[in-house]
C-alpha cells in the first residue's frame, strides 16, 4: 500500500535541505544557493499541478540547465566542490517530487552523506554540534516515516545502548588508526585569511581591519618575551618599484635542514600550533624552525610550509632557535641586493646614509634615527600614494603602517648595498593565563625587516621605532580612538557579548587541542605508553603469580616432617574447618563435632575419620591412597561444610 507524505515530513526535509545549503556555502556558487533555494520553494506550487510525468520532465529541465551551469564552473569549482553540486542538485529535485513515503528512502542516505561532509568544511565545537543536531534530526525523521505508528521511542534503552557504544566510540577515536584523506579538497588561488604572496602599500592594513582568529600557540616553558613573538609566514624578495613579491624559488618547495648549534640550544624554544583555515601552505614558526611535526617542513628562507593546502584546522609541534636567521642558499644575499630604476629620491638618501656609516648596524641606526626625529607618523589610514611609491611614503606624506616603514627600510638598505628583504607574518598576540595558550588573531598581522650582516639574516622592525607600543603592548595601544572603533565590530562593544565570545573560543580551544588535535604523532605516542603500561602490568601479574605460586608451595608442599602424611592431607583439605579443632582434641572426637553441625554429610565424614585412622595408627598405605583420592572427590562438599560461629 502507498504511503503518502505528510506535510511535517516535506517540512522537515526542506529545513534539512536548507541548513545543508547555508553549511556548505563554501563549496557553492551564491546563483548555484539562490537556485536550489527557489527550487525548493518551486515545491509547493508544482504539487498541485498537472501530472506527475508533467511534473518529473519540468524538473528534469531545471536540472539540466543547471548541471550544464555547473560544468562550465568546473574549473572553478573543483571536482570535489562539483561532487557535493551534482549530490546536493539530486537531492533537491528528489524533494520537489517526492510524494509518497517509498520515495524519502534515497533522499534520507543522500542527506546523511552530505551531512558528513558538513564535517569537512568545519571543525568548531559550536558548528560540529549544529550538524550533529541536524544529523540526530534526520535520523529521528527516518524513524518517524519507516517505524511502526504503534511503536513508541523508549528513549530509556536509547540512552543505555549509548552508554554501551561510548566507550567503544572513544576506545576507536583514540586507538583506530588514521587514515589518509581519499581526496583533498580543492582550493582557491588566493587564501581566504593570512598574507597573499604580494606586499603593498595597503596589504596589511587591510588584513588588520579583520578580527578572525590566525592560529592559537601553546608553549612548552615559559611565555618568550613579547619582543620575541615574531611569526614568520612569508618572505618577499621581488620588488618592482611600488610591491613586494615572493620569489618563484619558493615554489620549487625544497626542503632546508637548519643547521643546529650551541646557540640553538640556548635560545631554543618548544611550543604547538594551531592553525585555523587559510587555504595556503604557509604556516607560523619563530625564528628557525629546527623540528617540525610531519604535517609541517621548513622551506626556503627557514619559512614552515604544510604539506598541502590548509583546507582544515591543522596542529603541529615546533622547536625554534630564536637567534638570527642563516642563508639558505650562497645566492641569497646577491638576490636581495637588487633594486629599480624607480625612487629616485630614496636612492640618493641611501647613498647619503651610506658615507656617514662605515658598518651595517651603523646604518640601521641612521636609518632609526631618520623616523625617530623626522616627524613620521604611524596611522592605520595613510594617505594613498602615487607611482614612486617610496619617495613618496618618505619625502611627502610620512605617515604610513608597518607595511609603509618596512617597504621603505628594505629600499633604503638594498640601495646602500646592503642585502635586504620584508618579511610578512604576525607579532605579539593575547596571552590567556588561566588557559595557558596564546591567541594571534589577524590584526596581529606586520611586517619587518631582514638584513644580512655577519653571516646571517638579522631582524629590524622600524615600527618599533616609530611607534615601540606596537610590539610592547599591541595595535590597541598606537591607534587613535576613531582607528580603534574602526578595528571593533559594532557587537563588541558590549562587555556581555565579548565575554560570551570569549568563552565560547576558549571552549574551541579545548576542543581543538583534545579532539582536532590528536593526531598521528599522539596516537603513536599513546600506543607507546599503552605498550609500556602493558609491559608493566605483565611484570607486575608475573611477580603476583610467582609469589601466590611460592606462597602454595610453602603452605601445601612443604609441610614439616614432624606431620605424618594423613595429618598433612586432612590439614590441606579441612584446612578451613581443622583451625577450630582444639589442641589436644582427638581427631575422632573433632570429627564428630563435625558431624552434629553437618549431619547430611556425617557418612563422609565416618569415611574420612575410618580411613584416616587406618592410615595413621595401623600404617596402612593402601588406606592412604584410598583416603587421599576420597579427599579429592569430595572437595567440593568438604569446602560447604560448616562450622557455627
Amino acid at each position: 500500500m502507498l504511503v503518502l507524505l505528510n506535510r511535517q515530513a516535506i517540512v522537515s526535509f526542506s529545513i534539512i535541505l536548507l541548513a545543508i545549503i547555508v553549511l556548505l556555502h563554501q563549496a557553492l556558487p551564491l546563483w548555484y544557493s539562490a537556485i536550489l533555494v527557489l527550487l525548493l520553494g518551486y515545491r509547493w506550487p508544482l504539487q498541485r499541478s498537472g501530472s506527475k510525468v508533467n511534473k518529473l520532465k519540468r524538473v528534469n529541465i531545471i536540472a539540466a540547465l543547471i548541471l550544464l551551469l555547473l560544468l562550465i564552473s568546473l574549473k572553478q569549482s573543483g571536482v570535489f566542490h562539483f561532487m557535493l553540486q551534482i549530490l546536493l542538485l539530486s537531492a533537491v529535485s528528489r524533494m520537489v517530487l517526492i510524494r509518497q513515503r517509498h520515495d524519502s528512502h534515497q533522499l534520507l542516505w543522500v542527506l546523511y552523506f552530505l551531512l558528513a561532509c558538513c564535517f569537512i568544511f568545519y571543525q568548531s565545537i559550536l558548528l560540529s554540534l549544529l550538524i550533529l543536531a541536524l544529523l540526530l534530526f534526520t535520523l529521528h525523521q527516518h524513524y518517524q516515516l519507516y517505524a511502526s505508528k504503534q511503536l513508541r521511542l523508549q528513549w530509556l534503552q536509547l540512552g543505555k545502548a549509548l552508554l554501551l557504544t561510548f566507550p567503544i566510540w572513544i576506545s576507536l577515536f583514540l586507538l583506530f588508526p588514521r587514515l589518509q584523506p581519499l581526496w583533498r579538497i580543492p582550493t582557491a588561488d588566493s587564501a581566504i585569511t593570512g598574507l597573499a604572496d604580494s606586499l603593498d602599500p595597503g596589504s596589511i592594513e587591510n588584513l588588520v581591519q579583520s578580527d578572525t582568529l590566525a592560529f592559537r600557540a601553546i608553549f612548552s616553558g615559559p611565555l618568550p618575551a613579547r619582543q620575541q613573538l615574531y611569526w614568520r609566514a612569508k618572505v618577499y624578495e621581488n620588488f618592482d618599484g611600488r610591491s613586494w613579491t615572493v620569489n618563484k624559488r619558493f615554489e620549487t618547495r625544497q626542503t632546508v635542514t637548519p643547521p643546529i648549534n650551541e646557540n640553538s640550544l640556548v635560545q631554543r624554544v618548544d611550543y604547538q600550533i594551531i592553525t585555523e583555515v587559510s587555504n595556503q601552505r604557509s604556516v607560523f614558526a619563530l625564528g628557525v624552525p629546527l623540528q617540525l611535526t610531519n604535517t609541517v617542513r621548513p622551506v626556503a628562507a627557514y619559512l614552515a610550509e604544510a604539506r598541502r593546502p590548509v583546507s582544515q584546522r591543522l596542529s603541529y609541534q615546533v622547536s625554534s632557535d630564536l637567534s638570527a636567521i642563516p642563508e639558505d642558499h650562497a645566492t641569497e644575499p646577491q638576490l636581495n641586493t637588487r633594486t629599480t630604476n624607480a625612487n629616485p629620491k630614496t636612492r640618493a638618501l641611501a647613498i647619503e646614509l651610506a658615507n656617514k656609516t662605515q658598518s651595517t648596524a651603523e646604518l640601521i641606526g641612521q636609518i632609526g634615527e631618520l623616523f625617530r626625529q623626522q616627524p613620521y607618523f604611524y596611522s592605520l589610514n595613510p594617505p594613498r600614494l602615487g607611482e614612486n611609491s617610496i619617495d613618496a611614503f618618505l619625502f611627502n606624506t610620512r605617515s604610513g603602517f608597518c607595511s609603509h616603514y618596512a617597504s621603505a627600510t628594505a629600499v633604503l638598505l638594498r640601495e646602500a648595498g646592503v642585502p635586504a628583504r620584508v618579511v610578512g607574518g604576525y607579532q605579539g598576540g593575547v596571552w590567556h593565563d588561566e588557559q595557558q595558550y596564546l591567541e594571534v588573531r589577524q590584526r596581529e598581522a606586520h611586517a619587518w625587516v631582514e638584513y644580512f650582516d655577519s653571516g646571517a639574516w638579522q631582524r629590524f622592525d622600524p615600527t618599533a621605532v616609530i611607534a615601540p607600543e606596537r610590539v610592547l603592548a599591541g595595535l590597541d595601544a598606537v591607534l587613535s580612538a576613531e582607528e580603534q572603533d574602526q578595528l571593533q565590530a559594532n557587537w563588541r562593544r558590549f562587555s556581555a557579548v565579548n565575554y560570551i565570545n570569549q568563552q565560547l573560543l576558549h571552549l574551541d580551544y579545548y576542543w581543538s587541542v583534545w579532539v582536532l588535535g590528536f593526531d598521528d604523532s599522539q596516537q603513536y605516542n599513546l600506543w607507546q605508553q599503552l605498550k609500556a603500561i602493558s609491559k608493566l602490568l605483565a611484570i607486575l601479574s608475573g611477580i603476583v603469580v610467582l609469589m601466590i605460586g611460592i606462597w602454595w608451595y610453602l603452605k601445601y608442599q612443604r609441610q614439616p616432617e614432624k606431620f605424618p602424611a594423613p595429618v598433612r592431607l586432612v590439614r590441606r583439605y579441612l584446612g578451613k574447618l581443622i583451625q577450630h579443632k582444639p589442641a589436644g582434641q582427638h581427631f575422632s572426637q573433632f570429627i564428630n563435632q563435625l558431624k552434629i553441625h553437618n549431619p547430611y554429610h556425617a557418612p563422609l565424614l565416618d569415611k574420612i575419620d575410618s580411613l584416616y585412622q587406618r592410615a595413621l595408627f595401623a600404617n596402612d598405605p593402601a588406606a592412604l591412597l584410598q583416603l587421599r583420592k576420597h579427599l579429592k572427590a569430595n572437595t567440593k562438599k568438604l569446602n560447604r561444610l560448616n562450622w557455627p560461629q
